[in-house]
Parts: C-alpha cells; sequence; structure tokens
C-alpha cells in the first residue's frame, strides 16, 4: 500500500454555555436573543507514523482540553468573556488557538481539526453514505505504564465505518459490504483481540488492519473505490486509517 495516515477523534468534551449572535443580516434571527447550548468539542489528530503500543495519541493526553473548558467556558456567557462573535466555528477557532498554545508541542504538530457542535453530536459522524458494522469484543493493550486502565482486560461495542467513493456503483458497494461484513462477523465477533491478532489491537491499528483487508479482498476496481475505515470504540472516540493518496491531504 502507499504510505498510511492516521486520524483519531475524540468528541467527549462538552460545555453549558449562554450566548448571542450580533453579526446576523437578519435582527428578528432569534439567535440574536440570549439563549445558550451544551456544546460538544471534537478534536482530532493525524500522524503518518504511531507511537508505541499502536496509538497517534493516549486519549488521556487530551484531558487538558476538557480542563479548560470545564474551568474557564463552562455555566459562563460567552459574550463576557469573548469580543468575537461566538459561533461554533469562531470557537473552534478560539479553542484551535488554546490547543496550540498550551498543549505539548508534539499534540500541536498533529492537531488536525477541532469542530463545535450543539447537542449530542458533532461534526465528524458518520457520513450518510457510509457503510457502517458493529461487533462486540474483547482486548487488553499492553506496554501501558502501570496502572492505565487499558492494560486491564476490557471490551467494546465496536462501530466500523467503510467510506467509499461517492460515485461507487450499488453492485460495488454490495459486494464491499459483504466482504467486510463476512470477516468481522466470523474473525473478530465475540472474540478477544488479542488472541486472534497478530498485532496489539488499538482502534487505530484495527483500522489499518481491517482497510488492509479489505483492499486485500477486492479487485483492482473494487479497491479503488475505498477511501477509509474508521473504527469506534466508543460513541464519541474514533480512530481512521487511510492512505494519503487517497485522502488528498
Amino acid at each position: 500500500m502507499a504510505r498510511g495516515r492516521y486520524c483519531i477523534g475524540d468528541g467527549s468534551f462538552s460545555f453549558a454555555a449562554a450566548h448571542h449572535l450580533t453579526n446576523l443580516p437578519d435582527a428578528e434571527n432569534k439567535a440574536a436573543r440570549p439563549h445558550g447550548h451544551t456544546f460538544t468539542v471534537e478534536v482530532q489528530l493525524t500522524d503518518t507514523e504511531l507511537r508505541a503500543p499502536g496509538f497517534v495519541a493516549d486519549y488521556a493526553e487530551l484531558a487538558p482540553v476538557g480542563e479548560y473548558l470545564k474551568r474557564e467556558l463552562d455555566h459562563r456567557d460567552l459574550n463576557a468573556l469573548f469580543t468575537f462573535d461566538t459561533t461554533t466555528d469562531a470557537l473552534a477557532q478560539h479553542i484551535t488557538a488554546w490547543f496550540l498554545a498550551h498543549m505539548p508541542p508534539e499534540r500541536g504538530k498533529q492537531l488536525h481539526a477541532v469542530h463545535v457542535d450543539f447537542g449530542a453530536t458533532t461534526g465528524a459522524h458518520q457520513r450518510v453514505d457510509d457503510e457502517s458494522f458493529t461487533f462486540e469484543a474483547a482486548h487488553h493493550l499492553e506496554g501501558l505504564p502501570d496502572g492505565h486502565k487499558c492494560g486491564r482486560p476490557h471490551g467494546h461495542s465496536y462501530r466500523v465505518d467503510l467510506r467509499l467513493d461517492r460515485q461507487t456503483s450499488p453492485r460495488r458497494r454490495a459486494r464491499l459490504r459483504a466482504l467486510l461484513a463476512e470477516y468481522l462477523d466470523r474473525h473478530l465477533d465475540h472474540r478477544d483481540l488479542n488472541a486472534v491478532l497478530e498485532f496489539q489491537p488499538t482502534s487505530e491499528l484495527l483500522a489499518e488492519h481491517l482497510y488492509a483487508r479489505t483492499l486485500g479482498q477486492a479487485n483492482a476496481r473494487e479497491a479503488a473505490a475505498v477511501q477509509a475505515v474508521r473504527v469506534w470504540e466508543s460513541p464519541r472516540r474514533w480512530a481512521e486509517f487511510t492512505q494519503d493518496e487517497r485522502s488528498g491531504r
């Protein structure tokens, strides 16, 4: 395969705040009235190489982002804190700037995007044309610091999103879906991943494995349609693998 790229997303951050928008073309727009939201924040990191035991970064390393949001933005009036119009895009830019100024430089170099949304979802959730699958499995990770919870046997209700070119024909799409569904059902569902896989079963390496497996079972035209595989270990945290020449990044 061509050089790969890994990306992870952590959308577990949120804060509850009041605000109103001022730069609206319509003075009657209800967003101009004082109101509020539960804002959700997703941070995405990307890299072409993984750190041991197979991470772009440990999600725990992103904890300072949540601490900042809770300490400075949670249960506040955003218009009293900021001079800019507090749209979700502007808030994402602010959090990006905070991240680059306060997080370790290595994480700053990996920062790919920050998304801010309202309510229970963030902008990076499933695309409507992704093919999605689920499987239930146990695993543990080796080589972590003593006491790290991921070193203990545990499990996840995994979701896998197979991203295909939007122009993929229904027949080709169905064939690729069947290939991945059969593999997940026969080899990973209701299994201990450490017992059936020959690598550390991090979400990043699982995504790469499923991407390579799908390409390996597909013919040339089918393989050309495959853009990325994303593995969700929880409703808010995911890892994705693609190839640079396919991703355009």
